[in-house]
């Protein structure tokens, strides 16, 4: 099977799942399955936070310990499956609303005196060293970033708490994604105007590149300037 192949049908898989994952979740948490088949909420709403457990265990240098971990949490969801059945709403909304403001908080920490915005840093790894009006801007794009995603949690939480699960459930599952795609063809417009001259790069190619870059490993100091 050539390279390009398997490259191929790991970007299908990807786009299957992205697909598959917000439907089954909408299914499972929207329609009578979340009465009639909770089993399944239960399992699309932890599957996320248990495949990153799978993938650091596989991953880990100490595997024998991630191993353990792994058979506490099974022993735990075994013991609580119940009280899940119940409650499985729960679990998608804190992973959805606690996600984004992670985020925001990952971006918005990063505004405190002394130190570098994030998208200053994702700009300087695609661009290298920047002009005042780069490092200006990217600030704003980090605060904006920050707002932007701090609004969907809050979002999320007004509509999980006021309104009814489907709609939460439309938001969540359906908008979210969109809005983000949409941010990412705002901030580009933006930029090309703000910064004409710049060459066109996106903030994912400034992502990608950070975190192949030694300053983006666990325990590294960044460049501040």
């Amino acid at each position: 099977m050539t390279l390009t192949l398997v490259r191929a049908i790991r970007w299908i898989v990807i786009a299957a799942g992205a697909i598959a994952y917000p439907v089954l979740a909408h299914y499972s948490t929207a329609t009578s399955a979340a009465t009639t088949f909770p089993s399944l909420g239960v399992a699309v709403s932890l599957a996320p936070s248990l495949a990153i457990l799978l993938w650091l265990t596989w991953r880990s240098p100490m595997r024998p310990a991630m191993l353990i971990l792994c058979a506490v949490v099974g022993m735990l969801l075994w013991g609580f499956w119940g009280v899940l059945e119940r409650n499985f709403s729960w679990v998608y909304f804190l992973q959805h609303a606690g996600t984004y403001a992670m985020l925001a908080a990952m971006f918005g920490v990063t505004l405190a005196r002394g130190r570098q915005p994030l998208c200053t840093r994702f700009a300087e790894v695609v661009h290298g060293s920047l002009t005042p009006e780069e490092v200006h801007y990217s600030r704003q794009v980090t605060l904006a970033w920050t707002l932007f995603l701090l609004a969907i949690s809050l979002v999320s939480s007004a509509l999980f708490f006021l309104v009814s699960i489907e709609v939460w459930s439309v938001f969540a599952n359906f908008l979210s994604f969109p809005l983000i795609l949409l941010m990412f063809v705002v901030e580009y417009g933006v930029r090309r105007r703000k910064l004409p001259h710049q060459k066109k790069h996106s903030i994912m190619d400034g992502m990608r590149a950070y975190w192949k870059t030694p300053a983006a490993r666990p325990g590294a100091s960044p460049d501040i300037r």
